[in-house]
């Protein structure tokens, strides 16, 4: 993408008001859109064909080649990846209306170009997206404006706004950045309660472009009854997005999961010396390309500040209250709101939840449990599947794997496109097959792939992993993961955390420990410390867990619901992540307590 921008006036390295040029490569033709953001953040045009809200676009991320490992692609980021899993385009699961299955109560027993320095102009080359189309669709909703003085204009078949919001909350009336927001009107004005805010999780992920799967989940009784609204969080895609590298540069990756450079992959989970203080150095250089082209922005787009949009957002919609459905760590986001403005709340679902009071070694430690036992499930099915092509000669699944990984280790794999696979790509693309069952062919075939030397596939599945969710997807997972979650600083306490990984979860273990590091040697400090939460005096908050989702484990949900004064517990028996969109018994329970406020027992159960 190439951005020119002419500024009017600026101050602290921040524009005040600029006009942008954004070309943008969709298939190999080229769109052009000029339009001027003005003080209060409004846009005079709004994404068009090429960059329309919903609509799967190239990937413009590149790493520093040789300088780091792709650190998203490493498990730090792999438990809240629900682009992957559940929330991203043609990622959602069906939302099937046929069959509820039955919810039971409990019972006793159950660079060639200068970095950006100016945050507000990388909001606006990205916050409208490519050239508006000539005419709307007819379907498409008249622009409005909201009760909180937010205009909307047509976007395709949503519309659109933005919204100015402090870069710093510290400094409220300094500069500025632009959140791109999306939103559905209620199909049935008259029954309208109000506007229900969606984020589907990432972190990272673009709300704009996930809003049209978000809708084709949604049951009609919640989109006839609410405006549905989603927005681009701060440092994703549209909204003042944050880089790791140059931004203009030609699209590539790393050399582990997918450039056609010759550096060897580093390992992400090394037992020398040599190889920790390879991968230290590398984590650290990372942080400073992510510093040295997102300036100031990268200290400001974490949870803490997020919050504070959240709540400029309820105020911009108009809404007394705010009805909010948070996905995976778009958890976090609702949980954080709901303790420091309970008196805000009206309806919340966390679904795939973060608990908010567990350190990073803790939630890197359950997260590689709960990916091993999936790991084994997988094992069990796949010997259980004549049609799954992963058959290795010894009978001990998980030494095969372990022995592949081993393999790979010493000597990495090719892949189609000169690309090359280490461990980490390895374990990216498995990991990206184990939130749902449903992925489990393709995890076989990939497996079987590799056992014949060929790591096409499982490069494949890692870059898809790595990179779904927005246009900077990478980029801005890692960046807010490692404002949200600090890790030990001393790399040399790792190596101890690593072996200790190993009791309990001896394949993933010492890969998810070391991954912590890239956020323990960060450019900027963490701004979010682990505490339990309260939200003392708001009304009932749903928390939907799922007893077998290896990426947010039951534990965490029963966890978060017992920190809230009124927390209210719901699980799913099943093994995917998000239980929304896997079961019509959680949709039905969801329905009842955001429209009519009526929350079911707390322990609820759905079989399905």
């Amino acid at each position: 993408m190439t951005v020119s921008v002419r500024a009017t006036t600026r101050s602290g390295g921040i524009f005040r008001s600029s006009s942008v040029v954004v070309e943008s490569a969709n298939s190999g033709t080229a769109t052009r859109l000029r339009c001027t953001f003005a003080p209060d953040g409004s846009a005079g045009s709004a994404p068009g064909p090429a960059e329309r809200p919903g609509r799967r676009r190239p990937r413009r991320y590149r790493d520093p080649v040789h300088r780091s490992p792709r650190l998203s692609g490493i498990v730090l980021t792999a438990a809240f990846l629900t682009a992957t899993g559940c929330s991203s385009g043609s990622h959602h699961p069906t939302a099937a209306a046929a069959g509820r299955a039955a919810a039971t109560t409990p019972t006793a027993a159950a660079a060639t170009t200068a970095p950006p320095t100016t945050p507000s102009a990388a909001a606006a080359s990205s916050t409208t997206g490519a050239a508006a189309p000539s005419a709307p669709p007819p379907s498409a909703p008249p622009p409005s404006t909201s009760p909180g003085g937010l205009r909307w204009t047509a976007c395709g078949s949503l519309q659109c706004a933005t919204l100015a919001v402090p870069l710093d909350y510290a400094d409220p009336a300094g500069p500025t950045l632009g959140l791109a927001l999306a939103r559905k009107p209620a199909r049935t004005p008259a029954a309208r309660i109000g506007s229900l805010l969606i984020n589907p999780g990432g972190p990272g992920d673009s709300g704009v472009d996930d809003l049209p799967a978000e809708l084709r989940s949604l049951t009609a009784t919640l989109q006839n009854r609410f405006d549905i609204v989603s927005w681009d969080p701060r440092g994703v895609e549209r909204s003042a997005p944050v880089h790791c590298s140059d931004p203009k540069a030609s699209a590539g990756g790393t050399t582990s999961s997918g450039s056609a450079e010759s550096a060897p992959p580093l390992d992400p989970a090394p037992t020398t010396a040599a190889g920790q203080k390879a991968l230290t150095d590398a984590y650290r250089a990372a942080g400073q390309a992510c510093l040295q082209w997102s300036g100031d922005l990268l200290r400001h787009v974490g949870t803490d500040a997020t919050v504070e949009d959240i709540e400029r957002i309820r105020l911009a919609l108009g809404d007394d209250r705010l009805t909010f459905i948070g996905h995976s760590s778009g958890t976090l986001l609702g949980a954080v709101y709901a303790d420091r403005y309970p008196q805000h709340v009206r309806a919340f679902v966390l679904d795939g939840p973060i608990d908010p009071s567990l350190t990073l070694d803790q939630m890197t430690l359950a997260q590689a449990v709960g990916f091993e036992s999936a790991l084994r499930s997988f094992f069990a099915w796949c010997d259980g599947t004549a049609t799954c092509p992963w058959r290795p000669p010894d009978p001990d699944r998980t030494a095969a794997f372990s022995d592949l990984m081993d393999r790979i280790r010493q000597k990495p794999l090719t892949a189609s496109g000169n690309r090359i696979v280490g461990v980490d790509t390895f374990v990216s693309g498995v990991m990206s097959r184990l939130t749902a069952r449903a992925n489990w062919p393709s995890l076989g075939t990939a497996l079987a792939s590799a056992e014949r030397g060929d790591g096409s596939p499982l490069a494949t599945l890692a870059s898809n992993y790595q990179n779904a969710g927005a246009s900077n997807a990478a980029d801005a997972r890692q960046s807010i993961l490692c404002l949200d979650h600090p890790a030990p600083r001393d790399p040399n306490a790792y190596p101890a955390l690593a072996e200790a990984s190993k009791a309990q979860a001896p394949v993933f273990g010492p890969v998810f420990t070391w991954a912590a590091l890239s956020c323990g040697v960060w450019a900027v400090p963490s701004t979010l410390t682990p505490k339990a939460v309260r939200a003392a005096g708001s009304p009932p908050i749903l928390v939907v867990g799922t007893t077998g989702d290896p990426a947010t484990p039951e534990v965490w949900a029963r966890s978060l619901a017992g920190q809230f004064e009124h927390g209210v517990l719901v699980l799913r028996q099943g093994a995917e992540h998000v239980a929304y969109y896997y079961s019509a018994c959680v949709r039905a329970i969801v329905d009842r307590y955001v429209v009519d406020g009526l929350p079911p027992a707390s322990g609820t159960t759905c079989a399905s």
